[in-house]
């Protein structure tokens, strides 16, 4: 007689929790962690930030010192802008222990589908969120959760990639961690990402010029009025991301202007190249 499987539906259930990392982790845990991170990722991505392709970063004198926990908040180009970028900014302090190993805050219907890759993100500190769940949702509570307990949190106040490479709108979920946390927010600021993994390539490309400015730390007052919850976090993101524009044009003075993605790509999906001015 023949079986039909039915599918497993659970293996694709978002939004619950299960695929967080432990908020008390074990020995084990942060030993395969730092080993993940310290040993195979960071030295990999090192050598093809600086040395496949081309990275300026200006500013690194204003995270020396900052000790966790801290927010670093920047612009949002790629699907691994995270793996990227922290590697180059946060050398050599992501070498100083598990709790120096930022967390991340991914979308969960883009990597959590295969078991080696779920693995992978629970390993190096990802608690994903799920885009349209709102700013209640369980993803949210332990990232706030993960900064109280002294980490340092990756994120992105845009929400989303910029299909253009311009800096796109704030959403909230950032200013409701930041005023629930009341930890200082770096800002970033980074262009080239775009050009080393294009919206649909397969695999990363080499022989890019990779543009990071980061700004000094701010600090946000945490005081809110009843009622208000909502509008001042969004007033809390756009201030974020106003800084992140600052950097921006700190990047321009100090290299030159250069236009995000190009036009060819853009016209792939059926938008006008927009050049912004200086």
């Amino acid at each position: 007689m023949k079986v039909i499987q039915q599918p497993c539906t659970s293996q694709y259930e978002v939004g619950v929790g299960r695929h967080f990392p432990p908020e008390k982790p074990d020995i084990l845990f942060k030993l395969i962690s730092n080993l993940m991170v310290g040993v195979i990722i960071n030295p990999a991505i090192y050598v093809f930030m600086n040395l496949l392709n081309r990275t300026r970063v200006s500013g690194r004198k204003n995270i020396w010192g900052l000790k966790p926990p801290w927010i670093l908040a920047s612009n949002h180009l790629t699907l691994l802008d995270d793996l990227f970028i922290e590697p180059v900014i946060l050398f050599p302090q992501i070498y100083f222990g598990y709790r120096y190993i930022p967390y991340h805050a991914p979308e969960e219907r883009n990597f959590y589908r295969r078991r080696l890759i779920s693995w992978f993100m629970r390993q190096s500190k990802s608690i994903p969120v799920v885009r349209g769940k709102g700013l209640n949702q369980i993803g949210v509570d332990r990232l706030i959760e993960a900064v109280k307990d002294g980490g340092i949190l990756h994120i992105y106040p845009e929400g989303t990639r910029s299909r253009s490479g311009d800096i796109g709108s704030a959403k909230p979920g950032v200013g409701r961690i930041v005023q629930e946390t009341g930890v200082p927010v770096v800002p970033v600021y980074h262009q080239g990402l775009e050009q080393v993994l294009p919206i649909g390539a397969g695999f990363p490309k080499i022989g890019k010029e990779i543009r990071i400015s980061i700004g000094k730390p701010i600090r946000f007052d945490t005081a809110i009025e009843p009622g208000r919850e909502l509008q001042r976090w969004k007033e809390i993101s756009e201030e974020i991301l106003e800084a992140i524009r600052e950097q921006q044009q700190v990047a321009i003075r100090r290299w030159g202007f250069r236009p995000t993605r190009p036009a060819e790509e853009l016209e792939t999906f059926g938008k006008k190249p927009h050049l912004k001015k200086s």
